[in-house]
């Protein structure tokens, strides 16, 4: 793939390593490509400081896996974002090796004056006195999507119904956004529900939370590489076919996310890029279920299995694709970016918010709703979000930032409209703040 012309710089100093290197976007290669570009010596680091974490990885809170899969690389951002707390911070000096010998990869800073930091003290502060009703239904709510997921999916094997089909792909695809919900945060039984729809939590904690959320729209961000070359949402030179392609091929390419990321899982397999996992058969529970309580021909299953896991293929790349990070006004790689770099600031930068859901639960909750909160505090239940408004709303003024919140059709269409934009812009002609 052609490089975008960083004509105003970028967040990294350096080019990911193995970003072109292979039709296989996996997510190890990813991490490993990072483990040589961060120079954390075999070690994790911290901002400027590295620590030997191995005896740790067994008692984190937070479970094992996202220390273990995080070991040689810059966990900077993972860290301020996931700890909100001063505990962490006391307990990270225990393991103290040293300081890193190279400045960071990553460009971004977190002074204590600054917008991130000081959004984050205001938000640690009000946690114990929030409400927390609505995260326990949040709970009820994941619970019942998957019930109605197996019940629909039962009853469209029993009467060989595509329309039962596609209505299961529907709660299927609530079923993974709320999952998406869950492991963020420390290990528990809901995240692994995410399975189900062919993608793996493991590997979206990966793309999704250490890429995506940290990086989001630059060379470091998995969920652009993964989806070159077919949707291009850089701005870079695009010929008049390639612009056409990408947008006629865009709800091809949504339905078949699941179905691909399950190729290239197997492909890994053989080349001995992936290692098996008990949970990689957790998406067989859907078709199991159906034969056993619905339909016996096995044949009638799986195609219907295919109908229900595209289905929320397409409703993923419908409402996660278009929730708020392409659109001409935000920040891509390429564009130009705040002098200061504060991350908050960078974030406010690369996402805007959909102002037509935020009012229900529900629907936030299923379509990737308070975006911008979420990129911030991603370890925050999507209930309590709300409560946390007033104190974002005046920490923006605080520092003249403004939180952009669209409908959802503009946003639909400025997705298709940054899949055609070739040109790299200022600041000032994406309506952004410069601090």
């Amino acid at each position: 793939m052609e490089r975008v012309q960083n004509v105003f710089g970028s967040i990294a100093r350096k080019y990911p390593s193995n970003r072109d290197d292979s039709i296989l976007k996996l997510s190890n290669r990813w991490l490993e490509g990072k483990r040589v570009d961060d120079e954390a010596e075999g070690l994790w680091r911290v901002h400027d400081k590295l620590y030997d974490l191995t005896d740790f990885i067994e008692r984190h809170p937070g479970g094992a896996e996202w220390i273990s899969l995080t070991n040689g690389v810059d966990i900077t951002e993972e860290f301020e974002t996931h700890h909100l707390h001063g505990k962490a911070e006391a307990l990270l000096k225990k393991y103290y090796v040293r300081d890193a010998k190279a400045p960071r990869n990553y460009k971004f800073t977190y002074a204590e004056n600054g917008f991130y930091r000081t959004l984050k003290r205001r938000v640690a502060d009000m946690l114990p006195d929030l409400d927390h009703k609505p995260k326990r239904i949040s709970d009820i709510i994941s619970d019942l999507m998957l019930g109605l997921l197996f019940a629909t999916s039962v009853l469209a094997a029993k009467d060989n119904n595509f329309y039962l089909a596609l209505l299961a792909g529907a709660f299927l695809n609530c079923q993974l956004v709320i999952a998406h919900n869950y492991f963020h945060r420390k290990d528990n039984w809901r995240m692994f529900c995410f399975n189900l729809t062919l993608l793996n939590y493991t590997e979206w904690r990966i793309s999704h939370a250490l890429s995506h959320h940290l990086y989001t729209n630059s060379y470091y961000d998995m969920e652009i590489s993964m989806f070159e070359p077919h949707l291009q949402w850089l701005p870079r030179p695009k010929t008049l076919k390639q612009k056409i392609s990408s947008c006629i091929l865009s709800p091809v390419v949504w339905s078949l996310i699941g179905l691909m990321a399950t190729v290239y899982r197997i492909i890994g397999y053989f080349k001995n890029l992936v290692a098996f996992r008990w949970d990689h058969l957790i998406p067989l529970a859907l078709p199991i279920t159906m034969f056993y309580f619905g339909q016996q021909d096995l044949w009638i299953v799986l195609k219907l299995w295919f109908v229900i896991t595209s289905m929320s293929s397409f409703l993923v790349g419908v409402f996660g694709l278009n929730a708020g990070h392409h659109h001409p006004d935000v920040t891509h790689e390429g564009d130009e970016l705040p002098k200061g770099m504060d991350f908050g600031v960078f974030q406010m930068n690369a996402v805007i918010d959909r102002n037509d859901i935020k009012q229900s639960h529900f629907v936030a909750l299923v379509t990737f709703g308070h975006h911008t909160l979420h990129h911030l505090f991603p370890t925050i239940d999507h209930g309590l979000l709300p409560q946390l408004h007033e104190v974002f709303i005046s920490t923006c003024k605080d520092f003249e930032l403004e939180l952009r919140e669209y409908p959802w059709w503009p946003l639909i269409v400025g997705q298709f409209q940054q899949l055609m934009r070739t040109k790299p812009k200022t600041l000032k002609e994406l309506k952004q703040k410069d601090l």
